[in-house]
């Protein structure tokens, strides 16, 4: 029986994060359930989610764009490795992702998986790349710093600071992630090590989520690069797996989210309106939901998971 870890990394909503436990383990009674919660975020309810057994609670610095997210991911991933347990398949999301499909199809699917992985991936400067030419650039050819957090509505008003990234090579001004400066820097990439971009969530096998954790744990100037960088966490998998060769991939991340008409790199908040397109896509997990914005939604999903609908 093919065993999956789900690490979820969350950082508010505790009821939230609570109902996608559950619903994870009674769609997997087996499975084991890491939740990284960012310490700044208000108290997870851990005795509620200790009952469901086998649930994992970690409060750890959380971030937005920055290393973060990929050090929460390697934490998990070494905690797998030094408590013993077996896994097969390793799955990320976030507190606000929920199942689109029963979670046992989705681990039957898994278990019949003839590749290594799914995650979407990209060469960053190849003729396939769904990013503007620059963007890759932007990110993580220049050393990174934050000045100050922005409230989307200043994020707003300085987005024309950004228009000096167009002018001039050596200095980099974002808003997206708080106000942020880098500056041009050499560059590890190049023929011998290209970079690989997608998103950050991804379905692994175990050997592959292992062999992330022994290459941060070996390669300082990989990881020294990808830490000063804005949103390492859209590379850093990609260009590890990729660049390795061990490994067979499939480009679908088999999650669903909506950017159309969005700004500053944040998906739609999915309704109730959203469902017919989102189930459509045989996505294994959709992201984000609200209940503040949506108190329907995840009611929806779970007549749909259980077949009522």
């Amino acid at each position: 029986m093919t065993s999956v870890a789900y690490l979820i990394q969350s950082h508010r909503d505790p009821d939230q994060v609570l109902r996608l436990v559950r619903t994870l383990r009674a769609g997997s009674p087996s499975s084991v359930i890491h939740v990284s919660h960012d310490e700044r975020g208000e108290r997870l309810d851990e005795a509620a989610l200790a009952a469901l057994g086998d649930v994992t609670v970690r409060y750890d610095v959380g971030g937005y764009g920055d290393f973060t997210h990929v050090r929460r991911y390697l934490d998990a991933v070494a905690w797998l490795r030094g408590s013993g347990r077996r896994v097969d398949w390793v799955v990320n999301i976030t507190g606000q992702d929920y199942p689109l499909r029963p979670v046992a199809d989705i681990e039957a699917d898994l278990a019949a998986a003839d590749v290594d992985g799914f995650l979407e991936y990209f060469d960053c400067f190849g003729p396939d790349c769904p990013w503007p030419a620059h963007r890759a650039r932007s990110r993580y050819f220049f050393r990174h710093r934050r000045l100050v957090p922005l409230t989307e509505r200043w994020a707003l008003r300085l987005r024309p600071l950004q228009a000096l990234n167009r002018v001039q090579p050596l200095v980099r001004v974002h808003v997206a992630y708080g106000l942020t400066v880098g500056l041009r820097r050499r560059s590890i990439f190049g023929p011998g090590l290209r970079l690989y971009g997608g998103s950050a969530f991804s379905s692994l096998r175990w050997p592959a989520a292992l062999h992330l954790l022994e290459t941060a744990e070996t390669d300082a100037r990989l990881v020294g690069a990808f830490a000063q960088a804005l949103s390492p966490e859209e590379a850093f998998t990609q260009t590890v797996l990729l660049n390795s060769g061990r490994f067979r991939l499939t480009d679908d991340a088999r999650r669903y989210f909506d950017f159309r008409g969005t700004q500053l790199n944040h998906p739609k908040t999915l309704t109730v309106d959203d469902l017919p397109e989102a189930l459509a896509s045989g996505a294994d997990f959709g992201r984000k939901f609200d209940v503040r914005v949506d108190a329907t939604v995840l009611d929806r999903l779970d007549g749909v998971l259980a077949g009522r609908a």
